[in-house]
């Protein structure tokens, strides 16, 4: 039995190349695959297979606000001649950057003066109360003034501040302690002990906020007379507690120190 004739078969019609194809949402190319239509965010992009740019890449025009748009241009660009471009004229016009002399091996430093670096900046200087862990600080600070009293120890200044609390005062650069004034209120007067400031610190003002922090934390307990005592000879110190607002008394001050072991013995 005779086989079966096979029907001759159809030449496929080539791709028709202006035709669009789609080939992702967003994403269209024609028939003979020389271009690519993509929407982007600024428009509709044609990507040309057959061109490069300067940097050898494929040549991209657009952007076209619409489809139909860059379909309509297509023609155009293939008949149109390659587009020229004067990235390279507009390199070689840009101005040449000055080349230094490389110093060679072992000639030391190039003749360029290097910048100068600008100082870091000082810490600020915080005002706060007292610590426990303060006591070294504050010792060698009233050494520095010529401070010479009992009950600088770490026990007598931690009883001192828990009696006295927020009228015990630091100030603070970072950890180095530049300045102390202790205020105590014993129910009907208040007093200022220890004022002092580091050299560094000297007429910057700080001795009057620390002074003006220790007036408020005693008014607030109900203070009206504060006294401070300034050394005989201490004219520096007369001149700035008087500045104040503090007058000197005609009182003389007596002091004894008491024995630890006196009144002991029965």
């Amino acid at each position: 039995m005779a086989g079966r004739m096979k029907k001759p078969s159809t030449p496929k019609e080539p791709p028709d190349p202006q035709k669009l194809a789609r080939v992702a949402a967003g994403r269209y190319a024609t028939g003979d695959g020389r271009f690519l239509v993509e929407q982007s965010s600024g428009g509709w992009m044609i990507t040309d297979a057959e061109q490069a740019n300067e940097l050898g890449l494929p040549l991209v025009r657009g952007p076209f606000a619409t489809l139909d748009g860059a379909r309509e241009s297509l023609d155009g660009l293939r008949a149109g001649p390659a587009p020229i471009s004067d990235l390279a004229e507009r390199i070689a016009a840009l101005p040449k950057r000055a080349q230094s002399p490389v110093p060679a091996a072992g000639k030391g430093r190039s003749d360029r003066a290097a910048a100068p670096m600008k100082p870091p900046e000082p810490e600020p200087v915080v005002i706060r109360e007292f610590r426990s862990k303060d006591g070294d600080g504050l010792r060698a600070l009233w050494e520095g003034a010529g401070f010479r009293s009992l009950g600088d120890d770490d026990m007598s200044l931690r009883r001192f501040a828990q009696r006295n609390p927020g009228l015990v005062l630091v100030a603070a650069q970072g950890s180095d302690v530049v300045g102390s004034a202790m205020g105590g209120w014993d129910g009907r007067r208040g007093w200022i002990y220890h004022l002092a400031t580091a050299e560094g610190q000297r007429r910057k003002g700080l001795a009057t906020q620390l002074v003006r922090r220790v007036e408020a934390g005693l008014r607030a307990v109900g203070c009206r007379r504060i006294s401070a005592i300034v050394r005989g000879g201490d004219d520096d110190g007369a001149e700035f507690w008087a500045a104040m607002g503090y007058a000197a008394n005609s009182a003389r001050q007596f002091a004894r120190e008491l024995p630890e072991d006196e009144g002991s013995e029965t």
